[in-house]
């Protein structure tokens, strides 16, 4: 592998927080210089404390991917110091991500704009959109789960940033928060990003004032972090949030004990900040009020020192872009007037030459104005010909799209209706024939009913009125019944959790998704051999989240094969590509499937 493809995969690692498989690509660089810089960035990264005798200058060489990493380096070391060079750290983030671009690299251009958005996300206010340019760019270049994630993260941070008081959030924050589950269904349990994630959580569950949640998924992102030795700087923010949460539930030694963790982890200025405020609160709630103000004045005296309501980081950065934009707008200046020179002696020729094409253009024109009255005349006459054509087709197609329509509705129902509940009559006749099964009565009557059932719903299809429970009664509810007939079986339980779903959807969406549905418990009871299979449906404002999972056999999807008939997988796909959702399967040999579809509504 060439030290290019080398460097992508460590970057690729160190962007998925993979940091000990990025330290061994980095030993297998062959370029000994720029071994040591990317082994320096990693323990840069892991330990976000920068050492004094490994300070990197910056001083451009041949190799452009060297600048770029040494740029990197400079900047996290100005990123992480005790008290932040926010300003220099933007600067060398920004030279490094120049050095990218002009590689036409993506792989190394996301590295620099997460280095820049970490750096804004580190703000404790967000005052301006400075951020907004690098987030739509990694926008523009994402490519994989992780990268829809890290985006998601940037914009829940800086949207819980707009205000200083965390509690009052953009109403945006709640749209982007209903998206943070079906990602991380994407990854892998084991993903290094599992931390953040329930870190996230935590903090929604704060925002919504619902403590004891926010406390769970605070400690089941602590507990995960802990088996990870490079995430102690997550750790220390996971116990700052729960001393604040002890705090508010007037729990002053857990909030004490706590912050006191927090303080161990940190070093930075900013650290100071947080600490110094949250423990002057912690004191004004235990009505110490002497201590409360020792403690607020300290933290006030390194907010000064932040820049905190100024927002240092971004005020500088305007301050580089005026000077920049002044000397853009004097050098445009200076354009302007050599272009009005140019213009004037262009018009004087121009003006010669006119006066003699003039009159030529005038005779040629009027001679075009005859010649296309009478073009006109000829094909308003097509017009009217090709018209009743377009007519006389389009009843024709109507016609056979009608009849079309009509054999694929009668064939789908057939499949998707009845082929679910002869399904589920195979199942209670296999159950019958066990000797153990204690009562058989019973389960011969709730068979008979589904055979009663199976002969009304063709009698139905027959007569061209059959739609179904879901027009009378709702999407919930006919998933609810099919739930419910099948688990009577004692051969498959199948349970249905639902969130948001409380008004009606339009009945031809109804209609689909519960066939979507069944024809996924179908398949489950075919070929799974699952004892359990859950539904999950829920709204997430303008997006119906369908998971459908068992504990059955699973399979390789890589390898599976969709049947050629329409029906089975292929014809679930087709359902939804034609209700403009997603379909993603996850599934492996022995761990059981799971079946993710968003659906806009």
């Amino acid at each position: 592998m060439s030290n290019n493809k080398k460097l992508e995969t460590f970057f690729n690692a160190t962007k998925n927080q993979d940091y000990d498989n990025a330290y061994l690509i980095a030993c297998n660089i062959e370029d000994d210089i720029l071994k040591g810089h990317l082994i320096t960035l990693v323990n840069l990264l892991t330990e976000k404390t920068p050492k004094t005798d490994n300070s990197v200058s910056t001083e451009p060489s041949e190799n452009k991917e060297l600048n770029f990493v040494k740029f990197l380096i400079s900047a996290y070391q100005n990123n992480y110091a005790i008290k932040q060079d926010n300003l220099q750290a933007f600067k060398n983030f920004s030279s490094a991500l120049k050095i990218a671009e002009s590689l036409e690299n993506e792989v190394l251009a996301k590295a620099a704009l997460i280095g820049t958005l970490d750096l804004f996300a580190a703000e404790i206010f967000i005052g301006s959109s400075q951020f907004e340019p690098f987030l739509e760019r990694l926008i523009e270049l994402r490519n994989d789960t992780t990268d829809d994630f890290l985006i998601l993260l940037y914009q829940l941070i800086f949207l819980t940033k707009a205000d200083d008081d965390i509690l009052e959030v953009d109403a945006q924050y709640y749209s982007y928060y209903g998206k943070l589950d079906s990602i991380f269904l994407r990854l892998k349990k084991t993903h290094p990003l599992y931390p953040k994630y329930y870190f996230e959580k935590g903090i929604y569950h704060k925002i919504e004032k619902d403590y004891g949640k926010a406390e769970d998924f605070f400690l089941k992102a602590d507990s995960i972090a802990s088996k990870n030795k490079y995430f102690n700087v997550l750790r220390g923010k996971v116990a700052w949030q729960l001393s604040s949460i002890h705090m508010e539930n007037n729990q002053i030694e857990k909030a004490k004990r706590y912050l006191k963790i927090f303080k161990n982890s940190s070093h930075t200025l900013r650290d100071l900040f947080y600490s110094t405020r949250l423990e002057s609160l912690i004191f004004q709630k235990e009505g110490i009020y002497d201590s409360a103000y020792f403690y607020l004045r300290k933290s006030v005296d390194v907010e000064y020192q932040l820049g905190y309501k100024n927002n240092t980081l971004e005020s500088s950065i305007l301050k580089v872009q005026n000077q920049t934009d002044k000397l853009k707008l004097d050098k445009l200046e200076l354009d302007a007037q050599n272009k009005k020179i140019k213009i004037w002696t262009l018009a004087l020729g121009l003006a010669l030459l006119f006066g003699s094409v003039i009159g030529v253009l005038t005779y040629k024109n009027t001679k075009r104005k005859q010649l296309l009255a009478e073009q006109g005349k000829i094909l308003e006459e097509q017009k009217v010909a090709t018209l009743l054509k377009d007519q006389e087709l389009a009843t024709i197609d109507a016609m056979i799209e009608g009849q079309e329509k009509e054999r694929q509705r009668i064939a789908h129902d057939l499949h998707d209706d009845l082929g679910g509940l002869m399904a589920n009559v195979k199942l209670h006749f296999n159950s019958l024939q066990e000797k153990s099964i204690s009562n058989k009565q019973e389960l011969y009557n709730k068979t008979n009913e589904l055979l009663e059932e199976a002969y009304q719903k063709i009698r139905a299809i027959a007569h061209e009125k059959n739609s179904g429970v879901i027009a009378k009664q709702g999407l919930l509810r006919a998933v609810n019944q099919m739930a419910e007939k099948i688990s009577q079986s004692n051969r498959i339980g199948v349970t249905v959790q639902d969130f948001g779903l409380d008004n009606r959807l339009e009945n031809s969406l109804e209609i689909n998704l519960f066939r979507i549905i069944q024809e996924l418990i179908t398949n489950i009871i075919k070929h799974a051999k699952a004892t359990m299979a859950n539904i999950h449906l829920t709204n997430h404002g303008d997006v119906l989240n369908i998971l459908v999972e068992d504990n059955g056999i699973g399979f390789d999807p890589k390898t599976i094969k969709k049947g050629k008939d329409g029906m089975g997988l292929k014809s679930i796909d087709k359902r939804i590509s034609h209700l403009e959702g997603t379909f993603h399967i996850e599934s492996e040999p022995g761990k059981g499937s799971t079946i993710i579809i968003d659906i806009p509504i």
